[in-house]
């Protein structure tokens, strides 16, 4: 069964009222349902913005609150909907009380989906008693302008549930990125590991706060933006320095995430050492020459809109001491 046009959103903060707005403003019929009577009262005002920024010339950003209905009642909110979106706060005991009543109040073959950034889909569905219908489905802040949705998948889901979630993200303009349950799952795991180096850098005062942001903003962040870290890390080093840095690191802090892994060894041994030997994490067919002027072209012409667009010092930021 796929998605049909009705959803149910419950919890209308501020991932429940952006998740609700992005899937209404491609034509879902959406009821949002939160145990907090003012968050609901207030969705209108609050989803506003996000609403002018997604309509287009078929639909007004009015027509798009419209077929937003708040529920207060869960029983309610529920009935007729084939897929249940959780965007409550981020406490394990209430999602793991809400999804057990959402198996006891709604049909079999209704789509249960967490937005967990954390919780592994195991614990959440601990009293679930039909667990192949849960599934993990996590926006990232904004939801309604990032486009990777990560699909959490535990032992019990099956691939038709993967593939529904697939082809609804599809339909609301989102990237479905597939990984198996794990603290913190893919994003998280790669986003705090960095957020977790650099407080630390911060607290040794190796660096100042506004020296990493700039080194991240300028120089890691517009190649990761173009190519993701494997791509990236194809056009720009050989897999040898690769290895070589991390196995420097690794000596000279002992911190175990250093550490060279068995996939990385065996490109090097392999010959593998990325664009420039034709062969990495990718395969490249176009000539070398060709692809550094493609590579140079495409990191040009974003660096050239960052500098054109640079209004930090119009954010109106200013350092906590």
């Amino acid at each position: 069964m796929d998605i049909d046009d009705k959803i149910t959103v419950i919890g209308a903060g501020l991932m429940g009222t952006s998740i609700a707005t992005l899937c209404a403003a491609h034509g879902y019929r959406v009821v949002l349902h939160d145990q907090d009577q003012s968050i609901l009262k207030s969705f209108r005002a609050r989803a506003t913005p996000i609403a002018r920024h997604l309509s287009s010339g078929h639909k007004s950003h009015s027509e798009i609150l419209d077929s937003v209905i708040c529920v207060s009642s869960l029983e309610k909110a529920v009935e007729g909907a084939s897929l249940v979106q959780e965007a409550i706060h981020e406490d394990l005991a209430s999602k793991r009380i809400l999804f057990q009543k959402l198996d006891d109040i709604c049909q079999t073959d209704v789509m249960l989906s967490t937005n967990s950034s954390s919780f592994m889909l195991s614990d959440i569905g601990l009293d679930v008693k039909e667990k192949n219908r849960i599934i993990g489905i996590h926006y990232v802040s904004p939801a309604h302008l990032i486009r990777a949705v990560e699909i959490i998948i535990a032992s019990f889901t099956p691939d038709t549930l993967i593939d529904r979630a697939k082809k609804f993200l599809k339909t609301i303009d989102h990237v479905g990125i597939t990984c198996r349950e794990r603290p913190g799952f893919l994003i998280n795991r790669v986003q705090y590991a960095l957020k977790a180096e650099i407080q630390r850098m911060v607290d040794e005062g190796f660096a100042s706060v506004e020296d990493i942001d700039e080194a991240v903003r300028l120089a890691i962040g517009p190649r990761l933006a173009l190519w993701g870290p494997f791509m990236q890390e194809d056009l720009a080093a050989s897999k040898r320095t690769v290895l070589s840095v991390m196995e420097y690191l690794h000596k000279t802090t002992n911190e175990t995430h250093y550490e060279s892994t068995p996939v990385l060894r065996n490109l090097v041994e392999s010959g593998n050492a990325g664009a420039a030997s034709g062969a990495g994490w990718y395969e490249w067919s176009m000539g070398y020459e060709q692809l550094m002027q493609e590579r140079d072209m495409q990191l040009s012409q974003l660096l050239d809109y960052l500098r054109s667009h640079d209004r930090l010092d119009k954010l109106g930021r200013g350092r906590c001491e």
